[in-house]
């Protein structure tokens, strides 16, 4: 007599595997958007350090008068362009960054949206918006938000 799997079993085992594959796919998106995430956080503590430092070099210097009017030359709301290195002879970034645009929503990629803002998308809906204060030295988001303070360390 031939022992085959009844068609329960073979039901039971579907589910299970079925269960199985829903609770991993959803941790495998999960992992996807802390990475993003992560990325954002450390691009965003990249950027202010390098500004800190061009102005400490200034100061050095004995420029003390120095504001840094933007963070790079790129064009507003370009794409595939270098964000974050700076103008002229001061460099702020030796890694490239390279700018989307508002038409692609590319997740954890920057883009340029006037000479002192910038964007960011964590998803194809959410976004933050981020902008240099020339005056104050400093590349933040608005602090109200409670999504933006995750971000500024």
């Amino acid at each position: 007599m031939k022992r085959a799997f009844s068609l329960i079993e073979i039901i039971v085992t579907i589910l299970i595997i079925g269960l199985i594959g829903t609770f991993a796919i959803t941790k495998f998106f999960n992992s996807i958007d802390k990475a993003n995430e992560f990325k954002i956080k450390s691009e965003v503590a990249l950027i202010n350090e390098a500004i800190n430092r061009v102005y400490s070099n200034q100061i050095l210097l004995g420029n003390s008068n120095f504001v840094l009017e933007r963070l790079d030359d790129a064009s507003i709301n370009g794409s595939d362009e270098s964000l974050f290195i700076g103008y002229e002879e001061y460099v702020l970034l030796d890694t490239v960054i390279l700018s989307s645009s508002l038409d692609n929503k590319e997740l954890g990629k920057w883009i340029k949206v006037s000479d002192t803002n910038y964007r960011v998308y964590l998803t194809k809906e959410k976004s933050l918006d981020f902008q240099f204060d020339p005056n104050e030295a400093l590349f933040s988001c608005d602090k109200k938000d409670t999504f933006c303070k995750e971000f500024m360390l």
